[in-house]
């Protein structure tokens, strides 16, 4: 009785250190495998710049002048309004996001100088709230080939009170202005 005592441990022990044995090697196999992880692609071009993971400066100089008689004008004058688009490009982009812009004219040291309107051309539908023009761009829009295209109007307020530094702004014919604008993007995971 002791034999087979024995000998059906040593069966037992036998049969646990197999079972053992081929759980570890499956349990190895899957560790070893390899996967390879598709990433989307994220490239996104403001007026064909791209602006990915930095901030850009960038400058404008397609814009359009008229008077107050509606007359197109080649310069920036009071009494002058002017406009220019943003286009937002996302064709090499593979996921949904989301966009917030703002134009922060807070430190504007010509008070005269006003934006008037922010608005989507081309089928842009933009929302306002809390200073920022916002949309979601859906994958379906981008795999389409869609930009969106956003028109800023702004003007020079003609008015004898700004006298003095309309003289300061208009003395140097290479002077600029400059309208901050920031764009916050991230992935719309809606």
């Amino acid at each position: 009785m002791k034999k087979l005592l024995i000998i059906i441990s040593i069966l037992i022990l036998s049969l646990t250190i197999f079972e053992l044995v081929k759980s570890y090697a499956v349990f190895e196999t899957n560790i070893d495998g390899e996967k390879d992880l598709e990433i989307a692609a994220w490239q996104i071009h403001v007026n064909n710049q791209d602006i990915n993971n930095e901030t850009h400066t960038f400058y404008i100089d397609n814009i359009t002048y008229t008077n107050e008689k509606k007359e197109q004008v080649n310069k920036f004058a009071p009494g002058v309004t002017g406009e220019f688009i943003l286009e937002i490009d996302p064709t090499d982009t593979e996921v949904s996001f989301k966009y917030d812009l703002k134009i922060d004219m807070s430190n504007n040291e010509y008070e005269q100088i006003k934006i008037v309107n922010v608005e989507g051309v081309n089928d842009t539908f933009l929302t306002y709230q809390d200073e920022y023009y916002s949309r979601i761009f859906t994958l379906n829009e981008i795999m389409e080939g869609k930009k969106d295209q956003i028109r800023i109007t702004f003007t020079w307020i003609n008015d004898d009170q700004y006298n003095e530094s309309d003289s300061i702004l208009g003395l140097n014919e290479n002077s600029s202005f400059t309208f901050p604008i920031m764009i916050k993007f991230s992935q719309y995971k809606g």
